[in-house]
């Protein structure tokens, strides 16, 4: 049976491309390229990516858009949390203030990936630097809740190989969240004061029969309960149902496959993000760049800005 859908290719090519946003106010996609610490904004009206580099930064882990704030995001920069200012424009952003950090007594680990649930609370988790070993094989990040009232980080888990994949199930009030190195999918029970509990394996990619040649990375939830995984070193994406059944295999002309959001005027077209990392094979064009894939029959919910309307301020 031929496949459906249709997959474009969106330039400019990024180093590590990841952590796409859909902004439903401007109509654009906010990304990152975390090697390089460049964020990106595809205009989708224009058809036309701007890109900008942020003094004082080095990595750039993730964008979110602060609710109430126009032109201000919330970053994750090493192991800082940065409010920053972009008009998504201009060639240059700048660092407003740090939100928080994870502390002198953590300097081995730097975030990799982070997202608002949908009371604007910010969720980000960190791995292992680098340059000081691979997290493939060293348990050492956390998972945490950004505490706007206090301006702490609260721990949620620990002993993370690479934090990705951050996920809500808006119709059963779960919490998803991918462990690459580990290779599977947590699930957990949120609390009335957005703390996760009761985590658990919802899905093993290393279970007989599941493997999905690669690595699970990115992930995002559709308004039907299916969960769509970046698998990295795959060249796809998955469509895993409720029911823990894959129901679709997504063909990305890319193998390093990072992270994905639903976005578009309908929030029906899925957007992609791909990267060439050095410690596998070189990859060609269209490796780095973003896709957008349409004709999926699927529909995400509106992406959730950072609420920090109760900021600690000094």
């Amino acid at each position: 049976m031929a496949e459906s859908y249709k997959v474009e290719i969106i330039p400019p090519y990024t180093e590590l491309g990841t952590r796409p946003h859909w902004d439903i106010a401007s109509q654009s996609l906010y990304y990152v390229s975390v090697s390089n610490g460049l964020i990106y904004r595809l205009d989708y009206k224009e058809n036309k990516v701007y890109c900008a580099s942020i003094d004082g930064t080095k990595r750039t882990s993730f964008i979110i858009p602060v609710k109430g704030q126009r032109e201000c995001f919330v970053i994750g920069d090493g192991g800082r949390i940065l409010m920053i200012r972009w008009d998504g424009l201009s060639k240059k952003a700048s660092i407003v203030k740090e939100l928080s950090n994870t502390g002198p007594k953590d300097t081995q680990n730097r975030f990799n990936d982070g997202k608002a649930d949908p009371w604007g609370r910010l969720y980000a988790g960190t791995m292992m630097l680098e340059s000081i070993g691979s997290a493939f094989e060293n348990a050492t990040g956390s998972l945490y809740r950004f505490c706007a009232s206090s301006g702490k980080l609260v721990e949620q888990d620990r002993n993370i190989y690479i934090s990705n994949g951050l996920a809500w199930n808006r119709q059963t009030n779960k919490f998803y969240f991918v462990d690459t190195g580990a290779n599977n999918i947590k699930e957990y029970d949120i609390d009335l004061d957005g703390n996760l509990v009761n985590g658990t394996i919802w899905y093993d990619f290393k279970a007989p029969g599941n493997d999905p040649g690669g690595f699970s990375d990115g992930m995002i939830i559709d308004t039907e309960g299916n969960h769509f995984v970046a698998i990295f070193n795959g060249s796809k994406v998955l469509k895993i149902s409720p029911q823990k059944k894959v129901l679709q295999e997504i063909k990305i002309p890319a193998q390093q496959v990072t992270a994905l959001a639903f976005g578009g005027p309908k929030l029906d077209e899925l957007f992609v993000t791909t990267g060439s990392m050095a410690f596998t094979t070189p990859q060609k064009e269209p490796a780095e760049a973003t896709f957008k894939i349409t004709g999926l029959g699927a529909k995400g919910y509106p992406m959730d800005e950072i609420d920090l309307s109760k900021v600690k301020t000094p």
